[in-house]
């Protein structure tokens, strides 16, 4: 009688071991990475993608600022059809990391990126301790950054010190055949005098000043376009902007095509000087 009440004591005991173990796992599984970093100085760029964009967008370039020593990647925002944000990799303890955003819905709305833009930038606030970034939108992600800075009211996300849009259609695209062959709900924003692209003049006065912003557009042609974005379009962000923070640059290159810009030497040095003044 006496060992079978041993051993039943030396099951509970066992489990119950087990139960504050499998609790304990469950309590700190989720700390966030950086509570052991010093984040204070650490002023982060996000890269964002353009429609139809994906890894590739921006693989090369960051490739590149890390050869000239300007910064390192690490940590990936991947962002899945229905919103989800999950992370790749770790923030680097650089004074300039580059953190790559990457949707998976990449013709989603511009509400829809908007939304998701703050999500990422909430937990890098919350969960990394962020309090600055810089933003660098290529073509819609140029828009989905500037309508983000739009609606970024509140004090539960990182300040923006500088923004960069690249070949970033303001006015819209206004080649009837890009939407003869382009599809989903990112083409009906794109639309010259679109509702969304007509509100974020109407909503210009919610802009942060204190937000420095470069555009950058690509003239390939007479026609002054980097093939699908004209120069025109992709300078009507400052239309949004207070003057004495705007500055554009335009690159005359039969090479700066829309495509081509995220992949122009001549744009990472614009880039590199006006954030990191290199």
């Amino acid at each position: 009688m006496f060992n079978i009440v041993y051993k039943n004591n030396r099951v509970i005991i066992f489990i119950t071991s087990v139960l504050i173990i499998l609790c304990s796992l469950l309590l700190f599984s989720d700390e966030p990475q950086t509570k052991s970093q010093d984040t204070d100085h650490i002023t982060p760029t996000l890269f964002i993608h353009g429609f139809k964009g994906g890894p590739g967008s921006f693989n090369t370039m960051l490739h590149r600022f890390e050869r000239n020593g300007w910064g390192s990647r690490g940590l990936i925002f991947h962002v899945s059809a229905d919103g989800k944000v999950e992370t790749e990799g770790q923030l680097t303890n650089d004074n300039n990391p580059f953190i790559q955003v990457l949707f998976e819905h990449n013709r989603a709305s511009l509400a829809d990126q908007t939304v998701w833009l703050q999500r990422i930038m909430a937990s890098l606030y919350e969960k990394y301790e962020i309090r600055q970034v810089n933003l660098i939108g290529h073509s819609m992600g140029g828009l989905t950054s500037a309508n983000y800075l739009l609606h970024n009211e509140g004090n539960k996300y990182p300040a923006v010190n500088r923004l960069v849009v690249i070949g970033s259609p303001f006015k819209g695209i206004h080649q009837k055949s890009y939407f003869e062959i382009n599809t989903g709900a990112a083409t009906v924003d794109l639309q010259p005098s679109s509702a969304a692209l007509e509100n974020m003049v109407y909503k210009k006065d919610h802009f942060d000043e204190h937000v420095s912003v470069l555009a950058i557009a690509g003239v390939i042609n007479n026609e002054e376009t980097d093939g699908v974005v004209s120069k025109t379009s992709a300078y009507g962000i400052k239309d949004i902007v207070p003057a004495a923070n705007y500055q554009e640059e335009t690159i005359y290159d039969t090479n700066a095509t829309h495509s081509g810009l995220h992949e122009h030497t001549g744009v990472d040095k614009k880039v590199a000087a006006f954030l990191w003044d290199k």
